[in-house]
């Protein structure tokens, strides 16, 4: 009899409905980049004597991962605190549903792989050097990340995404896609820098492209001065 046969077996014979094991903190969906480790939460606040928690795959089947704190393969999950998954180096492979089981509760979760974007710039759409004061059209494109990214505007430290225009994204049967945002920007004497920031879902500031307006006011203008 393998291990996983003889785990059911102590399922059956310990988890009654006298048993109640409390659930303080479980984690909503997540989402964790490609090679990085996910912890889905299983928090138990208060769990009787003899009382099992596990944690299962549950895509296909019910693939049981850990027992309590023990698991057969410690290269790939680790139990923290009480029941916390910890999976390791994550793979495409290790996205679906999971299941964290205490015998009154059966608590699920969904894990999704990100993928940061394969190349991100910001154009403009009139040449240099840039006049004072003029209204550049600027357009941010993160290109080929899973799931497309969410863009976001700042000037400075100022969030001006409210201003920006034609947000759009793609998305592609393999869950990999593009976005595009465009923003009119001004150039102002402060030389302050336009900063397109791409975020993934749970992983924010994933990339950011900066734009610094170079300030090259007309040779007439400047003659003026003179």
């Amino acid at each position: 009899m393998g291990l996983t046969e003889c785990w059911m077996c102590l399922v059956v014979l310990f988890v009654g409905p006298t048993l109640e094991t409390l659930v303080s903190e479980f984690s909503s969906n997540t989402t964790v980049l490609l090679g990085n480790d996910a912890t889905l939460l299983c928090t138990i606040q208060y769990q009787t004597e003899g009382s099992i928690v596990l944690w299962k795959k549950i895509d296909l089947g019910s693939n049981i991962l850990t027992l309590n704190n023990k698991t057969t393969h410690k290269e790939k999950y680790e139990v923290v605190d009480q029941y916390n998954l910890i999976i390791k180096r994550v793979r495409f492979q290790d996205e679906g549903m999971y299941e964290c089981d205490t015998g009154e509760q059966r608590l699920t979760v969904a894990l999704q792989i990100a993928v940061p974007m394969s190349n991100m710039s910001v154009h403009w759409d009139v040449p240099v050097p840039f006049q004072r004061n003029a209204f550049v059209n600027l357009t941010c494109i993160s290109i080929n990340s899973r799931p497309p990214a969410t863009l976001r505007w700042f000037r400075g430290a100022h969030e001006v995404t409210h201003a920006s225009v034609n947000n759009d994204k793609t998305t592609r049967e393999n869950g990999y896609g593009d976005s595009s945002s465009t923003l009119i920007g001004q150039v102002s004497s402060e030389d302050v820098p336009y900063v397109c920031i791409a975020d993934l879902p749970d992983n924010p500031s994933v990339r950011s492209e900066f734009l610094f307006p170079p300030l090259i006011v007309s040779q007439s203008k400047e003659n003026m001065k003179l």
